[in-house]
């Protein structure tokens, strides 16, 4: 992939996104259309959500936080980010663009990173995962246009949520300290590194695109995620005796789980 041009991805991004916008939607409302339906379109994309760390049971969690007072305080910037200009920015974009655009918008990022959830099944040594994506991957990305359906769930090939940081866990790797990341929220250092890891090994980076138009595809992955996911965050933080703690514990909690999945 080293070889593509590096406008490839962009082309196919605008493509995907454009032939989402102004066509795939409104030829899928015909009853006639064989374009996979919206109900199709929302189902086969619950699978596939934002790390999320309010899934789980927060209580009961040892953890590591040694610098627990940093960490509160990127938290708090985070937690005024997030209501003062990504969850705004988020309901705005919800209110131009129907959610099963958002949706198959979702779709096609999960689908970039079929060959990163390839490679960690490798690394896992999970064959048959490793074929799954792979299939996966090839399936979506024609008959799904680009990723933005999932016609491969459709078929019963399910696909498999492994990362660098589950790679790392599995082969016994702590994951050490907390830290809580501007901007990007809970992590741990084995979650830091494995982050990394899978940046190393997505086709965007492969392919070669610059770092600011990669800002800016991570910037509008972001909000689209936020608009699917809007009031999840305000409903568990709201419901916390002391958000941080919850949300910290909750990560920490849902990765051992991931991993012993």
């Amino acid at each position: 992939m080293k070889n593509l041009p590096s406008g490839f991805m962009r082309w196919i991004v605008t493509v995907c996104i454009s032939l989402n916008l102004f066509s795939v939607h409104s030829n899928a409302q015909g009853p006639d259309s064989e374009v996979p339906t919206e109900e199709w379109s929302l189902k086969s994309a619950s699978r596939f959500q934002f790390e999320d760390p309010f899934d789980t049971d927060p209580s009961q969690v040892a953890v590591s936080d040694p610098i627990e007072p940093i960490n509160r305080k990127i938290y708090q910037f985070n937690d005024r980010v997030y209501y003062w200009v990504l969850s705004p920015t988020a309901r705005g974009y919800a209110r131009v663009l129907p959610e099963p655009t958002r949706v198959s918008i979702r779709m096609f990022f999960e689908n970039v990173r079929a060959p990163v959830r390839a490679a960690n099944c490798l690394f896992q040594g999970k064959l048959k995962g490793a074929g799954r994506e792979a299939g996966r991957f090839v399936i979506n990305s024609t008959i799904g246009i680009g990723g933005l359906f999932d016609p491969a769930s459709y078929w019963r090939i399910e696909g498999q949520e492994e990362d660098f940081d589950q790679t790392l866990g599995y082969h016994g790797v702590p994951p050490g300290p907390y830290i809580h990341w501007p901007v990007f929220g809970p992590s741990s250092v084995r979650g830091t590194i494995g982050r990394v890891g899978d940046a190393f090994l997505n086709p965007l980076f492969l392919v070669g695109i610059p770092p600011p138009a990669n800002l800016g595809i991570a910037v509008h992955e972001r909000v689209n995620s936020t608009s699917l996911s809007l009031g999840d965050y305000e409903q568990f933080t709201n419901s916390a005796l002391d958000p941080y703690l919850s949300i910290r514990n909750a990560y920490f909690q849902s990765r051992e789980k991931r991993i012993q999945d």
